[in-house]
């Protein structure tokens, strides 16, 4: 239902009362694509809302949350992190930017110590 009623709003240039609801529409699908486990369908979906609406913050938490979910730390930690710039007491993207950063660092120490074998 959801997807119908993005596809609903019509065609880019969007009048903004428009282009507001139909990223709506995108970040809501994205949540539920997240939800399904679809990360890389919820990253897209997410990436539509921020074309219509770059400062929709739900929408970026979401992109976000899909890159994690898609091991793009370096591209989740970015997006956590602009959440944060905009709103400082998002509690859900600083616990979010706090695991993905040391998710990153685990990576790090495990590529670091199979170089060290090589070498």
């Amino acid at each position: 239902a959801l997807r119908l009623a993005v596809l609903a709003g019509g065609a880019p240039p969007l009048d903004p009362a428009r282009a507001g609801r139909k990223a709506e529409l995108h970040a809501g699908l994205a949540l539920c694509q997240l939800r399904l486990g679809l990360p890389a369908a919820a990253a897209a979906n997410a990436g539509k809302a921020l074309a219509l609406r770059p400062g929709h913050l739900e929408a970026r938490y979401r992109r976000g949350l899909a890159a994690a979910a898609m091991r793009d730390l370096e591209g989740a930690a970015a997006d956590m992190a602009e959440v944060l710039r905009a709103e400082p007491g998002h509690a859900r993207a600083r616990r979010e930017l706090r695991r993905v950063r040391g998710a990153a660092r685990q990576r790090d120490a495990r590529l670091a110590r199979r170089l060290g074998r090589l070498f």
